[in-house]
């Protein structure tokens, strides 16, 4: 009898830390559909946002999710039609270049709805893009970087 009580506060810790673990990972994984999103950019064929909250600081580098409004539908690489997209990028912030980590495409404005196609880079070494002047990647540059003592580590 005493051996299953030993056995029974032993074993709960270890059952709630795999419990735990689970509902964070769940929460994290979560958070860019429930995300307060700030604009960035409004142009004529887009609107762009960012989730400052999500933001995460990785020594020199930036990851964020970026989401896109489209006005007009669009259509997937495979031909779905979407109305926004969620990109997952992390920012070089000394060497101005940004590295798309993950896209996922929804039929409803504001990464609402069904999510009809997604992509994830399965490369070892992802291609890195510049980050041209004028452009909603500048923009979130200045807004994740922030001035030289952000892009300094």
């Amino acid at each position: 009898m005493q051996v299953s009580f030993i056995f029974d506060t032993t074993m709960r810790p270890s059952r709630f830390s795999v419990v735990a673990f689970v509902l964070t990972s769940l929460m994290a994984w979560a958070a860019p559909a429930s995300a307060e999103w700030s604009e960035l950019v409004k142009e004529e064929e887009a609107t762009y946002y960012f989730d400052k909250e999500a933001v995460m600081p990785v020594h020199v580098s930036r990851y964020a999710w970026v989401l896109t409004d489209l006005p007009k539908g669009e259509k997937t690489p495979t031909g779905e039609n979407y109305k926004s997209m969620m990109l997952r990028v992390r920012m070089y912030c000394k060497n101005d270049t940004v590295v798309r980590l993950s896209v996922s495409y929804f039929d409803k404005q504001m990464g609402k709805g069904k999510e009809v196609a997604s992509d994830d880079v399965h490369e070892w070494r992802p291609r890195e893009y510049p980050i041209r002047p004028n452009t909603y990647l500048a923009a979130l540059k200045k807004e994740v970087c922030g001035g030289s003592k952000a892009a300094s580590g």
